[in-house]
């Protein structure tokens, strides 16, 4: 009977977030798209190569921009991860996506890559091999810190003046 108690606390407790308030945090994923209240992404291919496309559209306001990238090997790319985050002193969009892996290595079944954007104009501003949960920021002024404990893909902040905040690096511990 405690177990049942204890169930029906957890239940219960989150009760009083509204649904406005649910849906502010909520992050819908089908085949070929990503969106949250204020946001919209669509994934689309491009050419029947590997050329694939992103359409980042604020919900809002409508405003909406297009970038065409080359797939890995692929132009059937899917959504895998998307965050909203501040990183070197903007707000941006990153978004892991997923190739289907197409090579006679069956213990891979996919290829992730993160692209980044501005929130502000969906400006593109960087990529990388792997997923953003394999992503930290880096203090480029500080290089006496523990490498070994950061993950594989690092974000350095470029200075104020750049074209783009920031860039992605690898590790140097994980080549």
């Amino acid at each position: 009977m405690r177990l049942y108690g204890f169930l029906l606390v957890l239940l219960v407790a989150p009760s009083h977030i509204s649904a406005e308030e649910l849906g502010h945090f909520q992050t819908l994923y089908d085949l070929y798209s990503v969106s949250t209240r204020t946001l919209a992404i669509q994934l689309e291919s491009v050419d029947e190569d590997v050329r694939f496309a992103v359409t980042l559209t604020d919900r809002e306001t409508g405003f909406t921009r297009r970038h065409e990238f080359e797939g890995q090997g692929s132009n059937d790319v899917s959504p895998y991860l998307m965050e909203e985050r501040y990183a070197c002193g903007v707000d941006v969009i990153l978004l892991t996506v997923e190739y289907p892996w197409r090579h006679d290595l069956p213990q891979y079944v996919q290829v992730l890559d993160t692209f980044a954007f501005r929130d502000s104009n969906f400006e593109y501003i960087d990529d990388t091999f792997g997923p953003l949960t394999d992503i930290a920021i880096m203090d480029s002024w500080n290089p006496d810190r523990d490498l070994d404990m950061l993950p594989p893909i690092l974000v350095e902040c470029l200075p104020d003046g750049s074209e783009v905040p920031f860039r992605f690096v690898e590790n140097p511990l994980d080549r």
